[in-house]
C-alpha cells in the first residue's frame, strides 16, 4: 500500500483530483485519529478542522512533494504541524468565562488539559525530524514499530533507536506527571 500511495501522490502533484480523493480516503481516518489524539478528545471540532486544513495543505504542497520517505509519514507531519498551529491559536485567544461556577471549573480543567498537551507537543517539536516522525507515528498514530520502520524506510533497529533516543530526550524535558501520561502508555 505504501508504494501505491506514493504513485497516487505523484499523480496528485500533477493535479489529479481523483488520485487526491484516493489518498484522502485511504489516510483520512488515520489522519483524523491522529488529530484527535493531538488536540484532545474533548476538542473533536478542532480535530475535524485540523483534518480539513491538513488535507488542504497536502493538496497545496503536492507539486513540491518529493518521494524521500513514505507519504504517510509526510501526511502525519502535516497533521502534527496543523495541530500545533491550532494549539498556538487557542493559547493566544482569550477564553469566554461563564458566571456559572461549574462552567468555570470545566473551563479550568479544559485549559489545564490543553496546556499539558501543548507542553508535550512543544517538546516533541524540539526533537530532530526523524525522531519526531517516529514518535508521532508510534505513539499518536498507533503504528507498530515495524510499520513505522516501513513508513520511514528504515530498518527496525534504526527505528527502535530513533524511538529510544526521542523518549530519552522527552523524559529529560517533561515533568514527571506528563512523562507518565504520555510516554508510558
Amino acid at each position: 500500500m505504501y508504494e501505491d500511495l506514493n504513485i497516487y501522490m505523484q499523480k496528485v502533484s500533477e493535479g489529479d483530483k481523483n488520485a487526491f480523493r484516493y489518498i484522502a480516503n485511504s489516510l483520512g481516518e488515520k489522519m483524523h485519529s491522529t488529530a484527535v489524539k493531538l488536540m484532545g478528545s474533548q476538542y473533536a471540532d478542532e480535530a475535524d478542522d485540523a483534518l480539513q486544513i491538513s488535507l488542504i495543505k497536502l493538496w497545496q504542497s503536492a507539486p513540491l512533494w518529493k518521494k524521500k520517505g513514505s507519504l504517510e509519514g509526510y501526511v502525519h507531519r502535516i497533521v502534527f504541524s496543523t495541530c500545533m498551529d491550532l494549539h498556538r491559536k487557542h493559547r493566544n485567544n482569550k477564553e469566554f468565562i461563564d458566571n456559572d461556577a461549574s462552567a468555570k471549573i470545566n473551563l479550568q480543567d479544559d485549559l489545564v488539559n490543553r496546556e499539558r498537551r501543548r507542553r508535550v507537543l512543544n517538546a516533541i517539536q524540539k526533537l530532530p525530524n526523524p525522531q519526531q516522525q517516529a514518535i508521532l507515528l508510534h505513539y499518536f498514530s498507533g503504528y507498530t514499530q515495524k510499520e513505522v520502520s516501513k513508513l520511514l524506510n528504515k530498518s527496525e533497529k534504526a527505528t527502535e533507536s530513533l524511538i529510544i533516543r526521542a523518549r530519552k530526550k522527552l523524559e529529560s524535558n517533561l515533568p514527571q506527571n506528563l512523562k507518565e501520561e504520555f510516554l508510558y502508555v
